[in-house]
């Protein structure tokens, strides 16, 4: 994934050039509509749990520290780039909502 200057992740799995190029977009998706300044972050956290099985789930924690304004978004799911896009978007909501008031 291209590198985005304000975005970390921990403990993220190594992902293949698909998802990875998957990945990127959701990113970059969610950059242009909430419109990062420098100063801030956007910080994601994976978690895998294997309940038995060989099928894991991804459970996903964002935090984005936003014009100084601090948010925070958590989805677990079985699929880690659909996790991710779904917790980009509650992120988006949630910003979108409280600077538009």
């Amino acid at each position: 994934m291209k590198s985005f200057n304000n975005v970390e992740l921990i403990k993220f799995p190594e992902l293949d050039e698909i998802d990875d190029a998957l990945m990127g977009k959701a990113f970059q998706r969610f950059l242009d509509k909430v419109g990062l300044n420098d100063e801030d972050r956007l910080v994601l956290t994976s978690k895998e749990y294997a309940k038995g099985g060989l099928r894991r789930q991804h459970e996903i924690k964002a935090r984005l520290i936003f014009s100084k304004k601090d948010f925070t978004a958590s989805e677990t799911g079985w699929q880690l780039i659909e996790t991710v896009q779904n917790v980009l978007k509650k992120l988006e909501k949630e910003v979108l909502k409280s600077t538009s008031k």
